[in-house]
């Protein structure tokens, strides 16, 4: 039975991931259940919202079957904690962490054990379910004896209400969504031996998948900070390695780079050694999570939050050191435009209530930093939007 502490309901089960979305496959008691669901029913007025409004007929008779017959619920109610609300819950995984954030950096697969803990005012939204949700509000209030009734949940963790909406949409026609595993390496392999499927690429605007690829092959030379931290199709993970980001979502994230108009015709090689002055100098302004004395797995910052926010604002600040005359290649040049990323600050939560972090403890995985609440693809933006909000604008580079 989900266990209530300082006004917040523990729920525990399976956590699995799917394609990437985390999900907590578990159960409340129907009273808990009663005062945090919501429906985001559509409103003409406003044209927001998308379910209908619930048919009293249906709820009513499924108020009838729980409350007077005794009937069980054996499916789950497919629900949501919207991504706004993420940063409220607490989300624990039992065991293997590495492999859960693996997964969801990669849009893999993944099963677990670990539980949520929520405040007692969070909403958790029905988007599949609502008028059996709704039948047990009715027996909540009809009949006695029906508080510890457990519903059983599917919980989606994090999606936004667009994505929420497009779930109940994909849910509704079964529609199947596509995944990316080892299509990219075997790409790149034969543009290598087509030379029409390399320019096919390039005219459909997909090149930058197979020259990302060559760009990590270039950085794994170098012996920079990523030597050693991205992690090859097929190539398993260890306990006792390093790795933190899987090539594909590497190679995902730094497709802002690779479209703009300065790095269209760049050979790799040169936009390799770009970005290990970057990150050099992203090392020297915030040299913790990179110290080889720590483990950089307990760092979110070279993990799928880090590298995909700061790859996003990486043509901003390349704007900036040209403006000022400065080489692309100097780490030097990059600190000086970071310089103000150790400013970067969040909250998390503790026993005493949220404590304010900043600096490397911003990075830290898990509930100790900040960084673990910007998940999914919605939070990854929101978090470069926080990045670049402490770096200088490009114009301020120029002298007249």
């Amino acid at each position: 039975m989900p266990l209530i502490r300082k006004n917040t309901i523990r729920l525990t089960g399976a956590v699995v991931v799917q394609r990437g979305r985390p999900m907590l496959l578990t159960a409340m008691r129907a009273e808990d259940l009663g005062r945090h669901k919501q429906v985001d029913v559509y409103n003409p007025s406003t044209k927001t919202g998308y379910q209908r409004t619930a048919q009293t007929a249906r709820v009513n008779s499924a108020a009838k079957y729980y409350g007077e017959k005794g009937g069980r619920m054996p499916n789950p109610l497919l629900v949501n904690i919207r991504e706004e609300d993420f940063s409220k819950l607490n989300l624990v995984i039992d065991d293997d962490l590495d492999g859960f954030e693996q997964a969801q950096d990669e849009e893999g697969d993944w099963i677990g054990v670990g539980y949520i803990e929520i405040p007692v005012d969070l909403f958790i939204w029905i988007y599949d379910g609502q008028h059996r949700g709704d039948g047990i509000g009715v027996v909540l209030t009809d009949y006695d004896g029906f508080e510890d009734f457990p519903v059983p949940l599917s919980i989606n963790l994090g999606l936004t209400n667009i994505e929420e909406m497009t779930e109940f949409y994909e849910v509704n026609t079964n529609a199947k969504s596509v995944r990316t595993d080892l299509a990219w390496s075997l790409l790149k392999a034969m543009a290598d031996q087509d030379p029409e499927l390399a320019d096919r690429l390039e005219m459909e605007g997909r090149d930058w998948i197979t020259r990302g690829q060559t760009v990590v092959d270039e950085i794994e030379t170098l012996g920079g900070v990523w030597s050693g931290r991205i992690q090859a199709p097929n190539q398993k993970g260890k306990k006792t390695d390093h790795l933190t980001i899987p090539q594909a979502a590497f190679v995902r994230s730094l497709r802002p780079l690779l479209d703009m108009p300065l790095m269209t015709k760049a050979e790799p090689s040169k936009i390799a050694q770009l970005l290990n002055a970057y990150w050099s100098g992203i090392a020297q302004v915030l040299p913790e999570p990179f110290d080889p004395a720590n483990n950089p797995k307990d760092y979110a910052i070279q993990k799928g939050q880090g590298t995909i926010a700061l790859h996003r604002v990486l043509p901003q600040v390349i704007e900036v050191i040209r403006a000022r005359g400065k080489s692309l290649a100097d780490p030097d040049a990059y600190a000086d435009v970071m310089k103000d990323l150790p400013k970067l600050s969040g909250e998390i939560m503790t026993d005493t209530g949220p404590q304010p972090v900043e600096g490397a403890e911003f990075w830290l995985t898990g509930s100790a930093g900040a960084a673990s609440q910007f998940s999914g693809d919605a939070g990854r933006k929101r978090l470069s939007v926080l990045v670049r909000a402490h770096l200088p604008r490009p114009a301020e580079g120029l002298d007249f």
